[in-house]
């Protein structure tokens, strides 16, 4: 069984990512997705740390920049090997592509695909959600996610889509085939905890700050 720890928003709160990297390495996850928005409005040192705290649970991180990211953050965090912006991967057994930024950076996802050689993929990983899906839902009832996005899961169907960006809208849903999770904001103490073997399970947690 695979157990990732998806997160997302940390907005510079380094407590949230040494927290996070606690509870992956004592309850043994597979690895770390972690759907951007690190920092707030940078700077990069600042999301680099978040990153680095990350690994040290010993675990594999994948991770997508969001909006409020900087964008020398992709740059600056490339020589860790944990971007998964444009890029397709097999880890674990399952294939990743995944996309940063918001609507405009999904485009990415297609240089994904193709180097996953033909493989559909199991996991995406973005920064904004899906439109029309219970996990787009701005705080005004507006449903502000990406049709290209939605578009994508629908024509790939992958196993699941981990998203973040909106805070309010914290949960899970379906879009076809697909489970899609947003996991909340980790600056708040929000995460979620997913498995897949056969079917995939995603559990919403919260962790308290010391």
């Amino acid at each position: 069984m695979v157990r990732i720890l998806a997160c997302s928003d940390f907005h510079g709160n380094l407590e949230a990512a040494s927290r996070l990297a606690e509870i992956a390495r004592r309850e043994r996850f597979s690895l770390i997705l972690v759907a951007g928005d690190i920092t707030h409005l940078g700077p990069v040192e600042a999301g680099r740390r978040i990153i680095e705290t990350l690994l040290e649970a010993g675990r594999p991180v994948l991770h997508v920049p969001g909006n409020m990211d900087p964008p020398g953050l992709h740059e600056a965090l490339k020589d860790l090997g944990v971007s998964l912006h444009g890029r397709g991967l097999v880890l674990e057994g399952l294939a990743f592509v995944g996309a940063g930024f918001e609507c405009e950076g999904l485009e990415a996802l297609t240089d994904g695909v193709r180097q996953l050689g033909g493989r559909r993929p199991d996991i995406v990983l973005t920064h904004a959600p899906p439109k029309d899906t219970k996990v787009d839902l701005a705080w005004n009832g507006s449903h502000v996610g990406c049709m290209r996005l939605a578009e994508f899961i629908l024509k790939f169907k992958p196993r699941l889509s981990v998203c973040g960006h909106i805070h309010e809208a914290r949960g899970t849903d379906r879009l076809g085939e697909t489970l899609i999770c947003n996991a909340g904001p980790a600056s708040r103490g929000f995460y979620a905890e997913i498995s897949l073997e056969g079917e995939v399970n995603v559990s919403l947690k919260r962790f308290e700050f010391r």
